[in-house]
């Protein structure tokens, strides 16, 4: 166990751990429950994008917070998400191929997503060279503004970080503003705005900091 921190809240305490194996079906709930778009038929696809991969991929990048109403946030990502993507098509993507199988065309959401399930360098920003780390973070509404957005991200950034990326990247929605402000905070500097996503980038050689406000996290 990498991080084993407690926070008392108002009725509960919350523990910050690495996430275990068993920890995969709440994560993907929570990903799915919490994610701004899910005009979906199967909703699920949301979950088996941004959250399952990184189980199957990189376990010891998924870190939780957990209080006895069990997991109420985590966080996940690659060090190199160039090579998490490769082997996201090799070893991944074959797990839903026969579930999802690849659109021909790409004219709703629901495309999208399963084109990105079979493609997931879709995904990679022109940053990416000097920000070659990613990352997802999700906390349920128990959770939010206690500074756990804050400590999840910087669990993650140590094992990045020790394992040499230079930085991170991150994609959230131009209309996401708090979420924005609240990653500023951080030391993430917006990179690019394609369509109506917003790229956001923090770099580990002391160019930026992780000084968030508990109260905003």
């Amino acid at each position: 166990m990498v991080v084993a921190e407690r926070q008392p809240t108002g009725r509960t305490t919350l523990i910050l751990r690495q996430a275990e194996p068993g920890d995969r079906k709440a994560v993907h709930d929570i990903c799915v429950e919490t994610a701004t778009q899910r005009d979906l038929d199967d909703v699920d696809l949301i979950g088996y994008i941004f959250a399952d991969p990184y189980f199957v991929l990189a376990p010891e990048l998924c870190f939780v917070i957990e209080d006895s109403d069990g997991v109420a946030g985590f966080t996940v990502g690659a060090v190199d998400t160039v090579d998490f993507y490769r082997r996201w098509r090799e070893e991944y993507t074959p797990l839903f191929a026969d579930r999802y199988p690849k659109p021909t065309q790409e004219t709703s959401r629901y495309e999208s997503l399963v084109l990105s399930l079979h493609n997931p360098e879709r995904f990679l920003p022109a940053a990416a060279a000097d920000y070659p780390s990613h990352l997802h973070i999700n906390l349920d509404a128990r959770a939010r503004r206690q500074g756990w957005g804050t400590k999840l991200l910087a669990a993650l950034f140590d094992v990045q970080r020790a394992a040499g990326s230079p930085g991170v990247h991150l994609t959230t929605s131009q209309s996401n503003t708090r979420a924005i402000a609240f990653y500023h905070t951080l030391g993430f500097e917006i990179l690019e705005q394609p369509g109506d996503g917003t790229v956001m980038g923090l770099r580990f050689d002391g160019s930026g900091r992780m000084e968030a406000s508990p109260s905003r996290s």
